[in-house]
């Protein structure tokens, strides 16, 4: 959890699994080279049972975080071409309303800070789509996570067209 916010929205769930745990999937691996692996099974398993019993359990950070970026890039990728003065007004104040109500309180401000330094670019879809990336990365970077390519067709093949995986039956 980040300072000061014991809401469920600032919790990570897979961290307090973790934790709880005691890293044994880290430690010992949950898929390995062969052979019979029963801690890993049973880690597994245990995993499994964590996420079906979270089903009915508020958000918590990590799952708010992935479902607002996934609805972020998606209206970027949705987003006109040439937006008139009442898309780009509403585009700017979206962000700035989700700055302040999104209900990780630490992850708001961060959010807030960061439109601070880099105002929303809401010009183009391009513009947009490259701003939230760019966001994104910087999000990423500070937990740890992998850093994305800013490209618009990057970006439309995840978040508008999708590659033939996505299509496959």
């Amino acid at each position: 959890m980040g300072p000061e916010c014991l809401e469920p929205a600032c919790a990570s769930k897979e961290d307090m699994f973790r934790k709880a745990m005691g890293n044994k999937q880290s430690k010992r691996g949950i898929s390995g080279g062969g052979g019979n692996n029963s801690v890993g099974a049973e880690a597994s398993s245990a995993a499994s049972d964590v996420t079906t019993a979270y089903r009915a359990c508020p958000p918590d950070r990590d799952e708010i975080g992935r479902g607002s970026w996934n609805l972020l890039h998606t209206m970027a990728a949705y987003y006109p071409d040439k937006p008139d003065a009442e898309h780009s007004e509403q585009a700017r104040s979206f962000l700035r309303a989700l700055g302040r109500l999104y209900p990780c309180s630490y992850c708001a401000a961060d959010f807030r800070e960061v439109m601070e330094e880099s105002p929303p670019r809401v010009g183009s879809r391009e513009d947009l789509s490259l701003w939230l990336c760019e966001m994104h990365n910087r999000v990423n970077d500070k937990l740890g996570k992998p850093i994305f390519k800013c490209t618009l067709s990057e970006l439309d093949r995840r978040w508008r067209k999708g590659g033939p995986e996505c299509y496959e039956q």
